[in-house]
């Protein structure tokens, strides 16, 4: 038996045999593309442009924040634009029922998408995202075209009412914060100043002071102490000389006269002696009866009356004498000042050494001090700067609500409202049409494939041939009818 093969000829015999197994699925096929053409539900989709309008005021004036990135930005523009508040806002203006149904609220977000338009030209610079795409796909083309530009409009409009309100929010908690941390600053202040008041003159800050004020009164005590050495020498020679004098007074009231002896004498004997020598001397050159003579000679009887006057003064009397010599009185109050002058500098050191003291014992308890007001002086320091901060965040955030309440700073636009859609976006006539008749040729083939198959008649000399196994004398050829 030979073997079988398909000849190119077989498959276009088949489809003279068959031919309507395939054009007929084929027809129907194109007839139901267009019936589903024509019947089947219609989506219009209408697209508003949104774009992002520059600040008005500089950033660095405002203090705002860095920026977020693109894909940051896209999910927080798409979070508020799918918000329930926003669709319930635009359910209730174009009066789609009940603005608080969550069937209508889902019905709208299943709806509404938000994309980024195209770059115009490639660069190598990060993109930034200026521009928005909001997109609504619904079955009334004019219905669509003006919920697209409701969305728009609600979306800007409730943008610039939330980064009002966020800003709002930022200054009225930023200004509750710094309160609160005022109060604890005033507090802390309070505990600090308590602190300090209660080691007044022991603070760390005052070791210098305290110091440089002990160095001084240890110079004050070594120059009072010479000052005091001398002062003690000098009342010493003062009393050498007052005892000098009264042991002189005693010595010539206790003594008798002696003959001759100078030591012995006293001044009015010393004077009786030397007009004596003097008249001596006198008489040598001149008589009894000269003026010079007669003048000694009376001097002399005058000065042994006062001699013998003297001599007969009680011993106390001579000593008191003392009291009206001017030398010996000023002598008595040069040693009285000296005393005086000695207790006030004995004084002065007792007091300069309590002092150093004093200040000694506050240098040395400074670092106790410092280790206790430690703690309090670091949570002042940090509350003080955390104030600090509170207050320039503070004006910042009351600068950037002013600027939000004025519309000054970044907003929304609508650059490009929705057009009317006029072609839907499904179905796709030409889509439906091609997939029906690709459908149609795939039933077409397997149908006339199928009953090829099922039929077991012989069509031609070699299927006759690889049947039968018997040799072809002719074959007569298709009779058409007349």
């Amino acid at each position: 038996m030979e073997d079988s093969h398909v000849h190119a000829l077989d498959y276009l015999s088949v489809f003279r045999r068959r031919k309507w197994w395939l054009v007929v699925p084929i027809v129907a096929s194109i007839a139901v593309g267009a019936l589903l053409v024509r019947y089947l539900p219609k989506l219009y989709r209408a697209s508003a442009t949104v774009a992002v309008a520059a600040s008005g005021v500089s950033t660095s004036l405002v203090g705002q924040s860095a920026p977020l990135d693109n894909e940051e930005r896209l999910r927080a523009m798409s979070q508020q634009l799918l918000s329930t508040p926003t669709l319930a806002r635009v359910a209730r203006e174009e009066r789609l029922g009940d603005g608080a149904n969550d069937a209508v609220i889902g019905r709208l977000r299943s709806a509404v998408t938000i994309t980024v338009p195209d770059p115009v030209a490639t660069t190598n610079e990060p993109r930034h995202l200026d521009t928005f795409i909001i997109s609504y796909a619904d079955a009334d083309p004019a219905r669509t075209q003006r919920i697209t530009n409701r969305l728009a409009s609600v979306f800007v409009d409730e943008s610039s009412k939330t980064r009002e309100q966020r800003a709002e929010h930022t200054s009225a908690f930023i200004a509750s914060q710094l309160t609160a941390s005022q109060a604890r600053l005033a507090e802390l202040e309070a505990r600090l100043r308590r602190a300090k008041e209660s080691h007044i003159g022991q603070l760390p800050e005052q070791t210098q002071a305290n110091l440089q004020t002990l160095s001084g009164l240890r110079q004050q005590i070594d120059a009072n102490a010479t000052s005091l050495r001398g002062e003690q020498d000098r009342l010493s020679i003062i009393e050498r000389q007052i005892d000098g004098m009264k042991q002189s007074a005693s010595d010539l009231a206790a003594a008798a006269p002696r003959a001759g002896g100078p030591a012995s004498e006293t001044p009015s004997q010393a004077r009786v002696t030397t007009l004596q020598h003097e008249l001596a001397a006198a008489r040598l050159s001149y008589t009894d009866k000269h003026p010079e003579v007669v003048r000694l000679t009376d001097e002399l009887a005058t000065a042994r009356r006062e001699a013998a006057a003297e001599h007969a003064r009680p011993a106390a009397e001579r000593v008191a004498q003392l009291d009206t010599d001017p030398a010996y009185r000023q002598l008595v109050a040069d040693r009285e000042m000296s005393r005086l002058r000695i207790r006030e500098l004995s004084h002065a050191e007792a007091d300069l050494r309590r002092q150093v003291g004093i200040y000694q014992a506050r240098v040395e308890s400074a670092p106790m001090v410092e280790q206790q007001l430690s703690s309090v002086q670091r949570d002042f320091d940090f509350e003080k700067q955390q104030y600090g901060e509170l207050s320039t965040k503070l004006r910042a955030a009351t600068m950037a609500e002013s600027v939000e309440r004025n519309r000054r700073g970044e907003q929304f636009t609508v650059l490009y409202a929705a057009a009317y859609p006029t072609e839907p976006i499904k179905p796709v006539p030409l889509r439906v049409m091609l997939m029906s008749i690709v459908a149609g040729i795939c039933l077409g083939a397997a149908l006339t494939l199928g009953r090829e198959y099922l039929d077991r008649s012989i069509h031609n000399v070699r299927e006759l041939r690889d049947e039968l196994d018997l040799p072809v004398l002719g074959e007569v050829a298709r009779i058409q009818p007349v």
